[in-house]
């Protein structure tokens, strides 16, 4: 179920998760991830838009953000789409980088250095539903035959969500309340097994 404004659709549980976290903690740290995402995603709509093809609707869900575009672009396209985004995510942790150098070290700036880092770092693991994820499919199938590409996929895949869970697991333990990354895990878990995965 979701909210649709025009083109965008808005997944009622993700409504429901941004009213929580924003009634627990709304802070600057809040806005800091919220500003994150957001460059995230821009590194994904820049390329699209650089490459020619146009956006049909965007999606807006718990974990992110699918952008459905028309028709079919390349795979070599498709992988350029995938990586723009932690890109920009990198990009903005070095000037964040280069800022401190020169303003000194504030804890909201680390905060979003760290914050850009790690979003990329997550983002381009190789595991479906994550943005190394696509990438890694576009690549298997330019060099294998499809069914090659699938099965190399999948196991791939399952290997680094297994070493993504490992992390969040001691992220859990090391913190003690932040799980946030177990979430992330258990979505892409129910990603991998109960729905079809998809190289486009």
């Amino acid at each position: 179920m979701s909210i649709k404004i025009k083109s965008v659709k808005i997944n009622i549980v993700c409504v429901f998760l941004i009213l929580l976290f924003t009634a627990i903690n709304f802070s600057v740290y809040a806005l800091i991830v919220l500003a994150c995402i957001v460059i995230h995603e821009t590194g994904h709509i820049a390329c699209i838009k650089s490459r020619g093809v146009s956006i049909l609707s965007v999606e807006i869900t718990p974990i992110g953000v699918n952008i459905i575009t028309s028709g079919l672009a390349s795979y070599k396209t498709d992988i350029l789409i995938a990586l723009c985004g932690p890109a920009f995510n990198i990009v903005a942790a070095l000037f964040l980088l280069l800022f401190m150098r020169g303003a000194g070290e504030s804890g909201a700036i680390l905060f979003a250095f760290l914050t850009n880092l790690i979003y990329a770092a997550v983002n381009l693991f190789p595991v479906a539903g994550l943005d190394g994820g696509r990438a890694l499919a576009c690549i298997l199938k330019i060099y294998f035959p499809e069914n090659n590409a699938r099965i190399t996929f999948s196991v791939i895949s399952a290997i680094f969500l297994a070493l993504l869970s490992i992390a969040a697991l001691y992220i859990l333990m090391l913190t003690g309340y932040n799980f946030s990354l177990l979430l992330l895990c258990g979505y892409l878990f129910c990603t991998i097994y109960f729905r079809p995965i998809s190289f486009r």
